[in-house]
Formats: C-alpha cells, sequence, structure tokens
C-alpha cells in the first residue's frame, strides 16, 4: 500500500501540474500565437483521434488490468496475452478505417459549409487514433506494473510541454502550421515508444502473436469483458468529444476554438472531484465488502456535500474573475463570446459533483450493469441535444445540451439509488450552502471594478472567499472542513511558536 499511496500521490501532483500547463497553453499561448481557425482546425483533429479511440480499442485495454494478475505469473503467458490484444486491435482498426472510408463523403457534406479542411485530414487523424489506442494499451499495463505515476506524467506534463515548444517553433518561423498539425500527432508517438522502451516491450520476447496458452475459452472470456467495457468507455468518450466536433461541424473552426477553450476553463472546479472520488471510492469499497450500510450513507454523503462546498467556492470564483480572465488573455475579446459557455459547464460540473460518488456507489454493487445503461443514456442524450441546440444557439447550445444531459444523468441515478439503497448525496447541511453562494454572488456585483485587473482578481476572490467560507464554518456546513481548517492553523501555531 506504500507504493500504491505514494504513486498516487505523486499521480495527483502531476495532474496538476498538467492542468496548468494546459491553462497557460490554452489562454495565453494558444491565442497569442495562433488564429481561431488554426486552434480550432488543432482541438479538431485531436478530439476527432480521442473520439475513434475506443471504437478501435474495443474495450480491449481493459483486458490488461482485468486479466494482468492471472498472466503475469509466466512470461511467456503475459507476452501472448499482449500480442492476441495487439492483433484484436489491429482489427478494430481496419473496422474503423473501413467505417470511415465507406461513410467519408457524409463525413465531407457535414463539414463542408465551416470547417472544409478537417476531412481532409484524414489520414493524421486515423494515426493519432492509432497512437492513442496502443498508448492506452500501455498505460494500462504500466498501472498493472505499479508505474502509476509514469503514463501521467508523460500525457499530462511532457505532451503538453512539447505541444507549447511546437507553437513556439511555428512562432518562430522554423516549421509551418502543417508541421505544427504534423508534430502534434509525432509527439504523442514519441511519448508512446518511450513508455514501451520503459516498460521493455522492445527486448525479445516481450510481445509473442503465436497463441499457445490461451484457451479459446479465454479468449471468449475476455471478449465478452472487452465488450462491457467497450459500452462503457464509448459512452463516455462521445460525451467528452462529440459536442466540440458537432460545433465544429455546425458552427465552424473559429466557434469550436472558443467553445473548446471556455470550455477548458471551466474544468477547473471538477479538479478536486478527481481526489476525492478516488479516495471514496476506495472506502465505499471497504464498507462494502463489510457490508457496512452506515458507513455506506456517510461516505455517500460527506462526499457530495464536500464536492458541493469546495466546487460551489471555485465555480463563483471563477464566474467573479471570467472578465479579468478575459482581459488578460492574448485577443481576450474573441473569446469573450464564450463566457456563458464557460458558466453553463461550470453549473453542469458543480451540478455533476454534488450528487457525489453515484456511479461508484452503484458500480461496487450488484447493479453495476446499470451504470453502463445510463452512460449510454447520457451519451444518446448529449448527441441529440447538440443536433436540437447548436444550429440556433451556437457554442451556448452546445453548452446547454451537454447541462441537460448531465443533469438527467446524475437525476436518473439519484432515483434508482433513491429506490434501491435509500441513500441521498443531499441534507440540511447542502441547504445551509445555498444562502451562502447567493450572499458570495451578490457581494461579488456589488464590489468595485478596480482599474488593475491583477490587483481586482486578488481582491474580489479574496473576497469572496472570506464572505463564503465565514458562513460555511460558523454554521459547521461540513465537519470535515473546519477539522482541515482547525488543524492547518494549529499546525501553523506551533510552526509559529
Amino acid at each position: 500500500m506504500g507504493i500504491v499511496a505514494r504513486q498516487s500521490l505523486i499521480t495527483s501532483i502531476i495532474s496538476y501540474i498538467g492542468v496548468a500547463i494546459g491553462y497557460i497553453n490554452l489562454i495565453f499561448l494558444y491565442p497569442k500565437f495562433l488564429e481561431l481557425d488554426q486552434i480550432g482546425l488543432m482541438r479538431a483533429i485531436q478530439d476527432s483521434g480521442m473520439l475513434l479511440t475506443p471504437f478501435v480499442s474495443l474495450g480491449l485495454n481493459q483486458c490488461i488490468s482485468r486479466y494482468y494478475p492471472k498472466f503475469s505469473i509466466s512470461k511467456k503467458s503475459l507476452s501472448e496475452l499482449l500480442g492476441l490484444l495487439i492483433m484484436l486491435t489491429g482489427g478494430g482498426l481496419i473496422l474503423t478505417t473501413g467505417a470511415l472510408l465507406l461513410f467519408k463523403q457524409s463525413l465531407i457534406d457535414f463539414f463542408a459549409a465551416h470547417a472544409p479542411d478537417l476531412p481532409h485530414h484524414l489520414g493524421l487523424i486515423l494515426w493519432l487514433t492509432l497512437t492513442l489506442t496502443f498508448s492506452g494499451l500501455f498505460e494500462q499495463l504500466a498501472r498493472s506494473k505499479m508505474l502509476i505515476a509514469l503514463p501521467a506524467f508523460l500525457k499530462e506534463v511532457v505532451v503538453r510541454l512539447m505541444q507549447s515548444i511546437l507553437v513556439l517553433l511555428y512562432f518562430t518561423s522554423i516549421i509551418d502550421f502543417s508541421q505544427l498539425l504534423i508534430g502534434s500527432v509525432v509527439v504523442y508517438t514519441l511519448v508512446l515508444i518511450f513508455l514501451m522502451y520503459r516498460l521493455g516491450l522492445f527486448q525479445g520476447g516481450s510481445i509473442q502473436f503465436k497463441i499457445t496458452s490461451i484457451s479459446g475459452r479465454q479468449i471468449k472470456e475476455m471478449l465478452i469483458f472487452a465488450l462491457v467495457g467497450f459500452v462503457g468507455l464509448s459512452s463516455v468518450t462521445i460525451i467528452a468529444k462529440l459536442d466540440s466536433l458537432m460545433v465544429t461541424g455546425l458552427a465552424g473552426l473559429e466557434a469550436a476554438a472558443i467553445y473548446t477553450t471556455t470550455f477548458y476553463m471551466a474544468t477547473v472546479i471538477e479538479i478536486p472531484k478527481r481526489a476525492m472520488t478516488q479516495s471514496a471510492g476506495a472506502l465505499l469499497a471497504h464498507a462494502f465488502e463489510r457490508d457496512d450500510q452506515t458507513e455506506i450513507r456517510e461516505i455517500y454523503y460527506k462526499t457530495a456535500l464536500n464536492q458541493f462546498i469546495i466546487g460551489s467556492l471555485l465555480l463563483i470564483g471563477l464566474w467573479a474573475n471570467m472578465n479579468n480572465i478575459f482581459n488578460m488573455m492574448p485577443k481576450g475579446d474573441h473569446y469573450r463570446e464564450g463566457f456563458l459557455v464557460a458558466i453553463i459547464i461550470g453549473v453542469a460540473k458543480l451540478t455533476d459533483m454534488s450528487f457525489g460518488p453515484s456511479s461508484e456507489l452503484i458500480g461496487l454493487s450488484k447493479y453495476y450493469l446499470f451504470n453502463l445503461i445510463v452512460i449510454s443514456l447520457l451519451a444518446g442524450l448529449s448527441v441529440v441535444s447538440n443536433i436540437m441546440l447548436i444550429p440556433i444557439y451556437g457554442i451556448n447550445g452546445a453548452a446547454a445540451g451537454a447541462f441537460i444531459a448531465l443533469l438527467i444523468y446524475n437525476f436518473t441515478k439519484y432515483i434508482f439509488i433513491r429506490i434501491k439503497f435509500n441513500l441521498s448525496p443531499f441534507g440540511i447541511n447542502t441547504m445551509k450552502v445555498i444562502p451562502v453562494i447567493l450572499l458570495s454572488l451578490l457581494i461579488n456585483y456589488l464590489l468595485p471594478k478596480f482599474d488593475n485587473l491583477y490587483a481586482d482578481m486578488v481582491l474580489r476572490s479574496a473576497a469572496i472567499t472570506l464572505t463564503f467560507g465565514g458562513p460555511v464554518l460558523l454554521f459547521r456546513c461540513s465537519e470535515e472542513i473546519s477539522q482541515l481548517l482547525r488543524k492547518n492553523v494549529e499546525w501553523l501555531s506551533e510552526k509559529l511558536k
């Protein structure tokens, strides 16, 4: 457990560093040196590759984590497992490529009006898809070998830093834009090669394509397991990436650049959720093992409450400083059109956080297949809402569609958990937080605007933090947050003494 805890801590730190680099790239570097349509095309190629990845992998990546303990006993059986998964993935690539070629004209027609250049980069998209597919496969292998931090560092930090360098090379005219697009895919390929090298996969016998130690029954079992994983993974990817591509096709590359940039701004709200959900998931697993219903209820409620409190503070802070962020951004006036996107997506993320670790709760129970049903429902709702709302409301329609789909998704899980487990993520302390949110928004509205945007950002953030944090602590909305603050105050007092 020491290794797991250390790797998890390092991974969390890496994730925050990666988010910081991502913010610098999307909010400062890209707007400074690239035109809106160039950013939109880059994002569309990346999102297309990510969207196609689960259809190539067919859920086979999940087989590594599931079957690694069984096959890692023998080097030969593990090498044959890797060879089998690679061959099956090749079949997925052939099927996906065939489908793309079959519907190529339909894709050209969809993007013809607003993004005619995108279909011409189909080869680059397939290259990226293949790279991301095998990266996912070998990242699962690295995690199974307890190298949890390595793939996170490569994906979150190295890729983003190399993309920053590529944009600077383009700005200094060392490379042109076409080379920048190719380079952005080469980056992922180089990272994949390094990951394979660190895993020792270039050594003789590490991957065997002659399968002798895996029975037909085991292969059938793997395919069924992969199919279940494919349904969930493809649905999640559709939800995450399809909206930006539909904005590209229905509203244009410039609109896609604004949408993806302001969408990313709002994702800062859910960063604490990742760490809290991981911890809650581990605790829930132990509680389910003991069939401790009281513990399950407490973890579910407290996690939802704390996520709601922290997410609310971050959303108010983002809302209050959006104009300052646009003023700091190069070409910020162009991106100001995405103000509502950031707010709507921020509210959607907060809504998701307020329902707590519902997917983890269902996934650990005997009703785990229900997660596949609702995630598929969410994917379908996302597609329908985008088709209906983007032509009418543009990027704001895409954001509204994401919010509506996420709200229905969480409410469906809430009803299910209420019926099957008699649990609720909401309570009296949740209600206490709502007036505090309204008060903080009012204070932000009443605060005068300072000429110096950096001073305005600092003073506005401090005022909101005090206005929000004071009542939350005074009315003891969260015992965990109060204890954490008390321990930090005590630690600081000891250090000062």
